[in-house]
């Protein structure tokens, strides 16, 4: 079951990562406040991937189905927010 769960936490991610760039450039802020720090040294892109791929490592190696699920409905979440600070920013 996990598989399935995991399949989509990196759909996800790719859709995040997609919406952020597209906020950032817009003109928002990333609201987390660790990411935000990162970005001032780092390239935004080379950090959530590197991010993203890492989490999705995890997932796969604990094979805890009940977490993947809550991080996949946490960033649904994530994502509607970002289409809405992009929306509100067009």
């Amino acid at each position: 079951m996990n598989n399935l769960f995991l399949a989509l936490f990196i759909l996800l991610q790719i859709a995040d990562v997609w919406t952020t760039l597209t906020a950032l450039k817009m003109g928002a802020r990333e609201a987390n406040p660790f990411l935000a720090k990162l970005f001032e040294y780092c390239d935004p892109l080379g950090v959530m991937v590197v991010t993203k791929v890492l989490a999705a490592w995890l997932l796969w190696y604990a094979d805890l189905w009940m977490a993947t699920m809550a991080l996949c409905v946490l960033y649904l979440w994530v994502i509607l927010n970002n289409w809405e600070v992009i929306r509100r920013l067009k």
